[in-house]
């Protein structure tokens, strides 16, 4: 008797370990991607005289030991670019602007690609860079001053920000 019990156990046990699977009904994801940009570390610019003693310009891109300045935008859409007035930090004293020749631009940023944006003295801005994404791009920026004396021996420094407005 104690076998057929035994036995039974067995067969009971084997019974529940042949049972088939149970599936979950399907479990729903959803959700809407919208179109993000994000900037990455500036590298900064440095600026140079344009023309050396006695000029009045100075510039990132076309001033002696100047350079341009640059930054990494990273999008998964199309944005357009723009950029923003300077600040000034520093100048050396007696330094100011010459705001007679207001079109003249003073901040350029393009891709690299043949497009552009300048914004000038004036505040008003010539171009246009939208770009194409999804895309990860650095943009040149450039910085081009014009003062009404000749430029002083000194430090000079700017900041400005450009802008990415998803499309």
């Amino acid at each position: 008797m104690v076998s057929a019990l035994a036995i039974c156990g067995v067969v009971a046990g084997n019974s529940a370990a042949l049972a088939a699977p149970v599936d979950s009904p399907d479990i729903p994801f959803s959700g809407t991607i919208t179109n993000m940009c994000t900037f990455g570390a500036p590298n900064a610019g440095t600026i140079g005289d344009v023309n050396g003693p006695g000029d009045t310009i100075i510039a990132s891109y076309r001033g002696n030991g100047g350079t341009t300045a640059s930054v990494n935008l990273a999008c998964n859409g199309n944005a357009q670019v723009a950029v923003s007035d300077f600040q000034q930090v520093s100048v050396p004293t007696g330094m100011t602007l010459n705001t007679a020749n207001s079109g003249w631009w003073l901040i350029r940023a393009n891709d690299g690609n043949g497009q552009f944006v300048y914004r000038r003295m004036s505040g008003s801005t010539d171009g246009s860079m939208t770009l194409t994404g999804p895309f990860s791009q650095n943009i040149n920026v450039d910085i081009d001053l014009t003062y009404t004396t000749a430029v002083k021996p000194g430090t000079y420094s700017y900041t400005t920000k450009l802008t990415a407005t998803p499309q």
